[in-house]
């Protein structure tokens, strides 16, 4: 699983949740700290699956097209680093999650656009963060069939979001992802591969891994530690 680099503390970080989520479900994490992009074939070698994670903002250079935003924080080296680790993965087969950023990694991996700032789209319909430093909760619906469905078993689930930055159109490409849930501003939040047959790998910008320090396990990380053949 990736990690952030945070420049104030000089650290390689991760939140607990995704590594006590990964343990619970049977997982062996390995937390991969932001390295050059020379590093990622090894890296890819090493591990049985890649769990993208969330973080700062993607650099609108690799993904929109428009300016940076005075307010966000960027890391362009760990865009590099984590865009070769996603597109490596897909291409050898790996399982793969992507969480909030880390689904914005994949999306983009794969040739498609990110939404720079989801306010300037949707109105208002669904707060998909109550501010910088305050998560929000709003439903979004699985679609029949999918992966995020078969985890959860819902219509409807309430999940914990944190993103300003949303998936855009999709553009076509040499791998195709079908969407499989939305929020309620009919905006994309969680995907999958289009071939039903294709290696486990679905992004979702919500976040499965909180609120860390509970006994829970949620199911589509269990699902993906299991693709991963980490389930006892």
């Amino acid at each position: 699983m990736t990690s952030r680099f945070r420049h104030a503390i000089d650290s390689h970080s991760i939140h607990r949740g995704y590594i006590d989520q990964v343990v619970r479900a049977g997982g062996l994490p390995v937390v991969l700290p932001t390295l050059g992009a020379e590093y990622c074939e090894e890296l890819i070698e090493a591990v049985d699956g890649l769990l993208l994670t969330g973080g700062e903002d993607i650099d609108p250079a690799h993904c929109t097209g428009s300016a940076r935003r005075p307010d966000y924080t960027y890391h362009p080296r760990r865009d590099v680093f984590e865009l070769r680790l996603a597109r490596l993965a897909l291409d050898r087969g790996l399982p793969v999650l992507g969480i909030c950023r880390g689904s914005q990694i994949l999306w983009s991996a794969t040739g498609n656009p990110v939404i720079a700032h989801i306010p300037d789209v949707n109105d208002g319909q669904v707060l998909h963060r109550t501010s910088l430093t305050e998560t929000s909760r709003h439903v979004v619906s699985p679609a029949p069939g999918s992966k995020v469905a078969a985890a959860y078993g819902e219509a409807k689930i309430e999940v914990t979001s944190y993103h300003h930055q949303g998936l855009g159109e999709q553009t076509p490409g040499d791998l195709r992802w079908l969407v499989t849930a939305r929020a309620e501003d009919s905006l994309t939040e969680a995907f999958e591969r289009e071939d039903a047959d294709a290696p486990w790998a679905v992004g979702v910008l919500w976040h499965p891994e909180l609120p860390a320090g509970d006994d829970r396990t949620d199911p589509l990380i269990a699902d993906f530690v299991s693709a991963a053949g980490g389930a006892s």
